[in-house]
């Protein structure tokens, strides 16, 4: 895994330098005895949002029967109840922006922007951190998880600028630096029978029992499985029809998974797929 330091500040933080380690990413096509613990085609739950959601951008998993979403021009989280299936709370966190990715990790809220920057705050507080994470120049970030594991927030690359590799870094909560973390190159992708012009993250997240990352492409209409070796376990197309643009992926701790799909002129909405272990 390549560790790569490219430095950051947190609220005035200064941060010292990390080793730097290179493993090449395995190249290799999906495996065989995968067996994908949902039913992509057949959804358990539909969540018709709001018209303040129709641009829904970002999705995390809050607490008992709540998500938080985010969407794409303002500064504002939706708390949205999936048994009263409506908004039920919101919390502003300051004007407008693109925003597209929202992860709730130990109490604090951190919602991505498309530049890297990253906002910390708690729910109902004033008090607003904001990290400019200095990715490389003309990188466009889409997607935001958490690892449980290494204590880190995941941020997917849309596109990489200058690099044709597709780049997910890290945010170390412990160390507040920014890692390289994990590249998926154009050779790997092809193995997997996935088209690398169309592979463009909108969201990631990480499985809370296994423990592999679902990366989710808006562009190419995809779900991408690997491991944190960067190698790829699965793939499989999405329906257009029922995913009309996917942009937001969590998990409940019991592994359901949800994913959001903005409305493109129409409502957005959220489907619900039961874990089948």
């Amino acid at each position: 895994m390549n560790r790569l330091l490219i430095g950051i500040a947190w609220l005035l933080i200064s941060c010292g330098t990390s080793s730097t380690k290179n493993e090449k990413p395995e190249t290799k096509t999906l495996e065989p005895d995968f067996k994908l613990p949902y039913q992509l085609t057949t959804p358990d739950e539909r969540y018709t949002l709001p018209k303040q959601l129709e641009e829904i951008s970002g999705l995390s998993y809050h607490k008992d029967d709540k998500l938080l979403c985010v969407q794409d021009e303002e500064a504002i989280v939706f708390v949205y109840d999936t048994k009263k299936k409506s908004i039920t709370d919101e919390f502003g966190f300051g004007g407008y922006g693109d925003f597209e990715g929202i992860e709730y990790v130990n109490d604090d809220i951190y919602v991505l922007e498309s530049n890297g920057n990253l906002f910390r705050f708690k729910p109902e507080s004033k008090d607003i951190g904001r990290t400019k994470t200095d990715l490389p120049k003309k990188t466009e970030v889409e997607g935001l998880g958490y690892d449980p594991k290494t204590k880190r927030l995941l941020i997917a690359v849309k596109n990489g600028g200058a690099s044709s590799d597709k780049t997910v870094y890290s945010f170390d909560l412990l160390n507040k630096a920014v890692f390289k973390d994990m590249s998926l190159n154009d050779e790997q992708l092809e193995a997997a029978g996935i088209d690398p012009k169309t592979y463009k993250p909108s969201g990631i997240a990480v499985h809370p029992i296994t423990g592999e990352w679902y990366i989710l492409t808006s562009a190419g209409k995809r779900l991408v499985i690997t491991n944190r070796q960067a190698k790829i376990r699965y793939s499989e197309p999405l329906d257009p029809k029922q995913f009309r643009q996917p942009e937001g992926i969590c998990f409940a701790p019991n592994g359901d998974l949800f994913i959001a799909s903005e409305g493109d002129g129409k409502k957005g909405y959220i489907l619900k797929f039961t874990y089948q272990k």
